[in-house]
């Protein structure tokens, strides 16, 4: 027996939910290595830059395989299809500008907002009845908010952009609800691309229209050991993409996601690693509290 089949005989052994779980953190474990590594690229390159070369891997990867397996569209919601790329790009835009100028771990845990604010606008928009649970998680992932905003030394700039992120993340989340009956999979994820590719050339035209010195030689270009980070930010996005789809197919959506909030353990220390030092008792006490939400906010939801 080859170390492959006894590896696949023990996963086999697993529980079904179980064996999402695991999936779902190692998928989180991914998508904190990709920020890791976006971290590293922010001395070199801004958010812009990052989201335009990110995209052009993602693009490359997703057309191969578009190209390889054929798509199974049922199609009829270009619309949606085309707000959801928009706001995955605005969304990834915020996230990777707060990397650059927060520590990881309060950038992520912006990031990881999304869902609390999704249930409030599935409560105000779609009308959705949430429980008292519900309303007291998003009260507590407030307060984790401002807690986490509270120390003085903090870039207010880039916790406003990226609570922005998590808020449009929400807005996507609500407004494009059950695209994935229309759409591949592969073909959601390539409207990311093909909107962050457009969104991020838009700002190099602007700029060298300005006269930006940057955008009128190869300077913004990576080169080196940042070749490399590019490639890895594109491919470890993509690999955590496709987990995270594996791992909802093995149990219950409300328990499988609120694993994704390990990923906040994972930047903080992936942070320290690229110099931010350890959060403070306050910030870390936001940070338990938004991670706490998000898990209550997932356990109290049946789909």
């Amino acid at each position: 027996m080859t170390t492959y089949t006894k590896t696949k005989a023990k996963f086999d052994a697993l529980g079904e939910e179980f064996r999402g779980v695991l999936i779902m953190f190692v998928a989180a474990f991914f998508f904190s290595t990709m920020g890791y590594f976006t971290k590293m690229l922010t001395a070199h390159h801004n958010a812009f830059e990052i989201v335009f070369f990110r995209n052009i891997v993602s693009f490359a990867i997703l057309g191969v395989l578009m190209l390889m397996f054929r798509t199974d569209n049922a199609g009829g919601k270009p619309l949606l299809l085309i707000m959801r790329g928009f706001f995955g790009f605005i969304s990834m835009f915020c996230f990777f500008y707060s990397i650059s100028v927060l520590p990881f771990a309060t950038a992520s845990t912006f990031h990881k907002t999304s869902p609390i604010f999704t249930a409030v606008f599935a409560g105000l928009v779609l009308k959705e009845k949430s429980g008292l649970k519900v309303w007291l998680a998003i009260l507590v992932g407030f307060a984790g908010v401002l807690l986490v905003l509270r120390p003085s030394h903090i870039d207010h700039v880039g916790a406003v952009v990226g609570l922005c992120g998590g808020i449009i993340a929400a807005m996507a989340y609500t407004s494009v609800r059950g695209l994935a009956k229309y759409y591949d999979a592969r073909t959601i994820v390539m409207s990311f691309s093909l909107a962050g590719l457009v969104g991020s050339s838009l700002y190099f035209l602007i700029r060298y229209l300005a006269g930006d010195p940057r955008y009128h030689s190869t300077q913004f270009i990576p080169t080196g050991i940042d070749i490399f980070y590019m490639i890895l930010v594109g491919v470890l996005a993509l690999i955590a993409q496709w987990l995270m789809s594996v791992a909802y197919k093995y149990g219950r959506a409300s328990v499988i996601s609120t694993v994704n909030y390990v990923g906040i353990i994972f930047a903080t220390v992936f942070g320290y690693i690229a110099g931010d030092g350890w959060p403070g008792l306050v910030s870390m006490l936001g940070i338990f509290f938004v991670g706490a939400s998000g898990v209550m906010v997932g356990l109290s939801r049946k789909n």
